[in-house]
């Protein structure tokens, strides 16, 4: 068939756009039609590499630290130097007392002897903070439904721990820690809407 010279530039060139574009979505067409959807779901990683590698290894690190006879020489022997590692906060005096004082009172009677004789001594007392944490976030659910915002379905795993250690002058004289060994989480987000779902509720909070 002869081509009319008139004919706009772009739409003698559409059939070969076309081909190019579904060439291009070939590839992804097989992936899913061969059961890779879950392989496309996205997934994240919240992690904070030091000091420690796991809740164990924290714990065993911690129980190491004993008050009134590990110095703050021992502690960077240990790898808590946070001039060296990361992840670790100085803490001052003032730190400490908003951390342990009794809330709307300025006593220190209620406190551990010795943290209270270090605080007490105000500028020879800080601290050190530790605070990790290792966190993996997994969409888990129907490929399609996440990808259209129907449903979507993420699982967290991992662990968290934090540890204060007190130091008056270069001793430790008092320890505490907190955290979770295991973390294991589902949010499960159900839009009846799907990808509309969001202009809706704009529409909706706009009015």
């Amino acid at each position: 068939m002869k081509r009319n010279p008139n004919e706009p530039a772009a739409r003698r060139s559409s059939p070969g756009l076309l081909r190019r574009v579904i060439a291009a979505l070939c590839p992804l067409i097989l992936v899913l039609a061969t059961g890779g959807c879950a392989t496309l779901l996205p997934s994240a990683d919240t992690a904070t590499q030091k000091p420690w590698g796991s809740f164990d290894e924290a714990m065993r690190m911690f129980e190491a630290i004993v008050p009134s006879t590990t110095t703050r020489a021992d502690l960077k022997a240990m790898g808590l130097d946070p001039f060296t590692e990361d992840n670790i906060t100085i803490l001052n005096y003032a730190d400490l007392i908003r951390r342990f004082a009794v809330p709307g009172t300025n006593s220190l009677a209620d406190l551990d002897s010795e943290l209270a004789r270090c605080l007490q001594g105000r500028n020879y007392c800080s601290g050190y903070e530790i605070e990790q944490r290792e966190l993996h976030r997994d969409h888990t659910g129907n490929f399609w439904l996440d990808f259209l915002n129907f449903r979507r379905v993420v699982r967290t795993t991992g662990w968290r721990f934090t540890a204060t250690v007190v130091i008056n002058r270069d001793l430790v004289v008092y320890k505490v820690w907190s955290g979770q060994p295991s973390i294991r989480e589902v949010e499960d987000v159900r839009n009846p809407l799907g990808p509309a779902q969001n202009l809706s509720l704009s529409g909706l909070l706009n009015r």
